[in-house]
């Protein structure tokens, strides 16, 4: 049970889920993909002959770079439900928001061609009072948003 089941009010339904697009992999994949390229090509150097161990630590800050981004992945919950949007990113340092459909006053999406190709983008959340909410590399924010304007008029849909 996530973060959202748990804080659902009573007669509260989830309309809709998202969580942080794939594509956060790709820049700790690339430099694990650079760091055992490095490794394979220095490990021929003669003199000295560690010099390898370079291209080894490149991959290994690599791959721990991207398991911190699979547990942020992970652990990433942004939901609309009958009667909130509910946002929450991370496991150890945890950011919560918790806003009203009545109190959204704007949602934005904001979509390069590489993320309207691969489906994610940048929600801006304006709720009353001028409150700011920026969610970067959503997966699927015109979905989210269209959800979001649908539960809003009171048309609701089906969990995703």
């Amino acid at each position: 049970m996530g973060y959202v089941e748990r804080h659902l009010l009573p007669g509260e339904r989830v309309l809709y889920r998202t969580r942080l697009h794939w594509v956060l992999f790709v820049k700790p994949g690339l430099l694990t993909l650079a760091g055992v390229a490095l490794m394979v090509l220095l490990r021929q150097v003669e003199d000295p002959r560690w010099l390898w161990v370079i291209g080894g630590a490149g991959a290994l800050v690599g791959l721990l770079w991207g398991l911190v981004r699979y547990v942020e992945v992970m652990t990433s919950e942004f939901a609309v439900t009958t009667s909130r949007l509910i946002f929450k990113v991370g496991l150890i340092s945890r950011y919560t928001t918790e806003l009203l459909l009545a109190r959204v006053e704007s949602i934005g999406v904001q979509q390069g061609l590489l993320g309207r190709l691969l489906n994610h983008g940048d929600l801006t959340v304006t709720g009353t009072g001028g409150a700011r909410e920026v969610f970067r590399r959503v997966r699927d924010p015109i979905g989210f948003r269209n959800h979001v304007q649908q539960a809003s008029l009171g048309a609701g849909s089906t969990e995703t």
